[in-house]
């Protein structure tokens, strides 16, 4: 469940990288959330009540909800394969675009940072034996994230503004 609320609060992040881990697991949580949801839509249009509207229109609230999350970690996933998030479109490409667009999001991420950022994989390790002070963001939300030669702290800056934000 982690994970399926790390992204909601990336809300509309479309830079930085994403680990197939994040996105797989938002994407079967969010199935998850969709069928449950379905499933009382179902009984009572089997059963010929027609009572769905509450239960549709919950459905289509929450898939209106994360519907911009879900392109957001797509994009990012696409990211750590150091592909740009336009790839996103190839699923349109009748019969052939979906498949490829699967085998991007399920192909290991590039090692190492690339132009999209940090290797989300290599979390602290990369920072082991980096002194303290101001660096680069690895969450891609901020600027700068101040590193105590240990681990993240909350202190972030944007254009010199310095705040919190945890991680």
């Amino acid at each position: 469940m982690n994970w399926y609320v790390e992204v909601l609060k990336k809300y509309a992040v479309f830079s930085g990288r994403a680990r197939r881990q994040e996105f797989w697991m938002f994407y079967v949580v969010n199935v998850a959330i969709a069928l449950v949801l379905e499933l009382p839509m179902f009984a009572s249009a089997a059963s010929g009540s027609g009572g769905t509207s509450g239960w549709s229109a919950l459905y289509y609230v929450y898939m209106l909800a994360v519907f911009i999350p879900m392109i957001a970690v797509t994009v990012r996933r696409l990211h750590d394969t150091n592909r740009s998030g336009g790839w996103y479109f190839i699923a349109f490409v009748p019969l052939v675009g979906f498949i490829v667009l699967i085998v991007f999001l399920a192909t290991d991420g590039q090692h190492g940072e690339n132009r999209y950022g940090p290797d989300p994989k290599a979390g602290q390790v990369q920072y082991s034996n980096v002194a303290a002070g101001w660096l680069k963001d690895p969450t891609g939300r901020h600027e700068l994230r101040y590193w105590d030669s240990r681990v993240w702290t909350d202190q972030v800056a944007n254009a010199g503004v310095v705040t919190t934000d945890p991680l």
